[in-house]
């Protein structure tokens, strides 16, 4: 069935096996090309995998129609309160209803991380003003997220508005002090700026709350190759 897929799917997910996950998706998107959660978790795979590309037409299927689909996943697995017999005792309509408030926060967690996840594919494929976009939608949906706000920063300094950009960088890290990310992102922007000094701190926190991240250690060697450049010739090379 294709729910023992999905989670055999989430499984590969969640253990880094990202290529089994999406050969699985690319099949079932054939034989269900109409499902939201093949599409949600194909085009996440493709945005995990560097296909920023890839993973846009998926997600934007999924932003679109995931409320109705859900909504009709709502109205089979829960009974309407109005559907309950009138001698239905008080603590029976409190269950029901507090389940369809669960799957209604589940709706509302699940749709942020589609806009999320397409306004990152857009960030990556240098889209910024749809990036803004769904980033902002994700941003009202779930506000005082990190990541999602990191994001924000990111763009904005890619648009040549470091600024505002580091507000939302410095916001994010003041949300989650161990996002190594973030740290990056504001030294990547010093970087943008020639202030290599100030670029040091923070990649050199960045590094210390995660070494292994390949991503943070490409911007310090970036940074060390423009300092030793700085050294020799007293300016860093032109882009």
């Amino acid at each position: 069935m294709l729910e023992d897929h999905l989670l055999l799917i989430e499984d590969y997910m969640n253990c880094g096996q990202i290529d089994l996950a999406l050969k699985m998706l690319e099949e079932l998107s054939q034989l269900y090309p109409e499902n939201y959660h093949v599409a949600s978790l194909l085009g996440e795979c493709y945005l995990t995998l560097g296909k920023p590309e890839k993973a846009i037409k998926p997600l934007q299927w999924a932003t679109k129609q995931f409320p109705i689909e859900h909504a009709q996943m709502i109205n089979q697995l829960v009974p309407d309160l109005q559907t309950l017999p009138e001698q239905a005792p008080d603590d029976e309509k409190k269950i029901v209803l507090q389940i369809k408030r669960s799957f209604a926060r589940k709706e509302k967690n699940a749709l942020w991380v589609d806009h999320y996840l397409l306004g990152c594919a857009y960030g990556r494929c240098m889209k910024f003003r749809p990036a803004i976009q769904h980033l902002n939608i994700a941003d009202g949906m779930n506000p005082n997220n990190a990541e999602i706000i990191r994001n924000l920063g990111w763009i904005r300094c890619m648009q040549n508005d470091p600024d505002s950009g580091r507000v939302l960088l410095r916001k994010a890290i003041a949300l989650d002090p161990g996002n190594a990310l973030a740290y990056n992102d504001l030294g990547a922007s010093y970087m943008f700026e020639e202030n290599l000094e100030e670029a040091q701190q923070w990649l050199n926190k960045a590094l210390e709350l995660d070494p292994q991240d390949e991503f943070i250690h490409n911007t310090a060697e970036k940074l060390e190759e423009l300092m030793a450049y700085k050294t020799l010739f007293g300016t860093i090379p032109a882009e």
